[in-house]
């Protein structure tokens, strides 16, 4: 029973060294593993290895059973003196480097830390003259130097460990080095101990045999964890799984097909050729790159959940077409939820760029990474036309880097005409990174995102359109209407004013009413010319403006709109330049505009309210800010304010701020609007350019 149970631990544990060792020299892990990282690997796995085989074929007998004891023994006794080598040699590279990462150059002088292999000529001969004996039995001779090197190399190499790990900030760095110098500490004294007790006795010593065999793999795990982080743990998992079930696979392939027509040979040589078959079927797979993909992705569609996350990913695929009509910011926060509960990750994050690439929208963990983080991989990806980079596909180290410090899974790209951004994806509870198979279907769905948020703009500009063009649509009818008014008012207009001036010559200029006709009259030309204006709808800019004094121009409309102001409760103040200042602007355009502006202000303030008109020159351009202690207006009626007929009053047309736009636009000046509760400001700036100061 004790054998069969070791005979299954050392397996493992070959199996374990096989997957470690083969994930130290793939590419993506170059950056970070030295030489005698992977001697200290490859020491490991001979030990095992060897271990493994030669308790596979110790109860053999005939001509082959021999020279592959010796060769397995051999392969032991490589393992056993590399480990203490690649460990001495380890720390003396740290002493230098003070890191454990790839140097410049290599040191000839750490060679001697390789001297004790000259020991495997003796070692060979001694195992040479009676392969079926125990080994430990034939290399009686080289216990003593084996435990003395032993503890000498293990010593030194923790004691560096202990001492570099102070120098690290890190809570993780330090965690590793001291762990790692623990494992090498035990190990010694672990083994000394088991020679000793040997040899007292060699009986009842299998449990302990086992323990110090297998004793090794505890630094190679660590060695893994540094290179490989947090992947280490499903890497095992899974590459264990498939080569322990091509070799299991390949030995029962053996028992029922081939054992009957291999019988006359293992019979002849009186050896199991299952298990060399199962050897040798293993070691191709494993060398041959395309074949140990294919057989890896075999394995694990039949132990995961990929169809369950294929028809997840198929039903994400027809909700994300149905919410096509959501809005941006909807849209990103939902789907990034999705792909996070859709892969089972730990976390999961989105940003979304604009066209010149600056960050315009995140979801969920988007605080992993800043803006240049994400524009670095935005850069990167672009650059390689990567769709979607791992940890195992990118061999930037700043990269690399990036996806260690935040442990992501993959990261996906996705650009579709204007629109842009990025995709983490975490890994899963345990660790799991994605697979080819999520890669390919994740990078898919966000593709699809990418389509859906472009045709989502898309809508929203049609949606735009579709407005602007029921607006012109509504002024043109206006314009329609304007002939008709026009019409309708200016005789009127013609008579009142006809009166008005027959009444200002009975009354004589000393009349106490005098100004007030003055004033009527002036306003009745400014609703004639609005009339008329009312009939050209895109008439282009005046271009005769003649100068005219600031305050004597706004004077008359001041006056007005004191009275008014006065009906309602409210105080009107008015500012003007220290300076007087002739501007070369349209009349009737400033007056409107001003009016305008005003009368608004007064409707928005209460009794008591305070309404201001300041006027002031600033850099080349007449400043107008009117002012009000109203109740304001609210964010989302602020952008809509100088759209034709939206109005927040019961009786308004919605005119009046659309015609101060227009007649701002014409002057060639910009008006804004910011407006809070108590303090609402309309700002026109108009440019005059070099404005005259009149004399005297």
């Amino acid at each position: 029973m004790l054998e069969n149970m070791q005979l299954w631990v050392y397996g493992s544990a070959a199996v374990i060294d096989t997957v470690l060792l083969f994930a130290l020299v793939e590419r993506h892990n170059w950056r970070t593993v030295t030489v005698w990282m992977l001697l200290l690997a490859m020491g490991v796995w001979c030990w095992h290895g060897g271990t493994f085989v030669r308790h596979l074929v110790d109860q053999s007998v005939g001509s082959l059973a021999d020279p592959v004891r010796w060769l397995s023994m051999m392969s032991m006794a490589v393992g056993l003196l590399v480990m203490p080598s690649a460990a001495l040699h380890g720390a003396c590279r740290l002493l230098v480097m003070r890191r454990m990462h790839v140097g410049p150059s290599p040191d000839p002088r750490l060679l001697a830390c390789y001297v004790p292999m000259l020991l495997l000529v003796p070692i060979s001969r001694a195992l040479a003259t009676n392969p079926a004996s125990p080994f430990l039995v034939l290399l009686a001779d080289f216990h003593a130097f084996y435990a003395c090197w032993l503890c000498l190399a293990s010593v030194f190499t923790a004691f560096v460990l202990l001492q570099t790990s102070a120098g690290f900030q890190e809570a993780p760095a330090r965690w590793f080095y001291r762990s790692l110098a623990i494992s090498m500490i035990l190990i010694a004294p672990l083994t000394t101990g088991f020679v000793a007790v040997l040899r007292q006795r060699s009986d009842s010593i299998g449990l302990f045999q086992t323990i110090v065999v297998v004793s090794p793999i505890v630094p190679v795990l660590l060695f893994g964890y540094f290179v490989m982080r947090f992947q280490l743990l499903p890497l095992i998992l899974e590459r264990t799984l498939v080569y322990g079930a091509v070799l299991i696979g390949v030995m029962l392939f053996h028992a029922v097909v081939l054992k009957d027509a291999v019988s006359v040979v293992a019979q002849r040589y009186r050896l199991d050729l299952g298990v060399v078959e199962g050897i040798v079927v293993l070691s191709v797979i494993l060398w041959y790159p395309p074949l140990r993909d294919r057989v890896t992705a075999a394995l694990q569609s039949l132990v995961d959940s990929s169809g369950r996350r294929r028809t997840e990913r198929a039903r994400l695929a027809v909700q994300l077409a149905a919410r096509a009509e959501d809005s941006v910011v909807d849209l990103l926060q939902w789907f990034t939820m999705m792909m996070q509960h859709s892969f089972g990750a730990r976390q999961a994050a989105a940003w979304l760029c604009d066209r010149d690439g600056a960050i315009a929208e995140r979801s969920g963990d988007a605080t992993l990474l800043d803006d240049q983080q994400v524009r670095q991989l935005l850069t990167v990806m672009s650059a390689d036309g990567d769709h979607f980079i791992t940890r195992y596909s990118s061999s930037s180290p700043d990269i690399l880097t990036i996806l260690d410090q935040v442990r992501a899974g993959a990261v996906l790209r996705f650009q579709h005409a204007d629109v842009s951004g990025l995709f983490l994806i975490g890994c899963r509870s345990w660790g799991q990174p994605p697979n080819e198979e999520d890669l390919h279907s994740l990078s898919l769905l966000v593709e699809q995102f990418g389509v859906t948020l472009q045709n989502s703009q898309l809508r929203l500009m049609q949606v735009a359109t579709e407005h602007r063009i029921f607006q012109q649509e509504k002024l043109s009818v206006l314009g329609l209407l304007a002939g008709s008014l026009a019409h309708e008012i200016k005789n009127p207009l013609s008579s009142i004013k006809t009166i008005t001036r027959v009444l200002s010559e009975e009354l004589g200029p000393d009349s106490p009413h005098a100004e007030d006709l003055r004033m009527i009259g002036g306003e009745i030309d400014r609703l004639a010319a609005s009339t008329s204006e009312m009939l050209e709808a895109a008439r282009p800019p005046r271009e005769d403006r003649p100068p005219v004094e600031l305050s004597e121009l706004l004077a008359p409309t001041v006056r007005l709109l004191r009275h008014l102001a006065r009906e309602r409760g409210a105080t009107l103040q008015v500012t003007y330049p220290e300076q007087s200042l002739i501007v070369p602007l349209d009349q009737v355009s400033l007056r409107e505009i001003v009016f305008n502006l005003i009368s608004n202000a007064v409707d928005a303030v209460d009794s008591g309210g305070c309404v201001q008109l300041n006027c002031y020159y600033e850099s080349d351009s007449l400043v107008i800010d009117v002012c009000d202690d109203g109740a304001g207006v609210s964010p989302d009626q602020l952008s809509r304010i100088f759209e034709p007929f939206f109005t927040t009053k019961p009786t308004g047309t919605g005119l009046g701020l659309f015609v101060v736009a227009r007649r701002v636009r014409e002057l060639g000046g910009t008006i804004q609007c910011h407006s809070s509760p108590g303090a609402t400001t309309f700002r026109l700036q108009l440019p005059v350019g070099s404005v005259e100061h009149p004399a005297g």
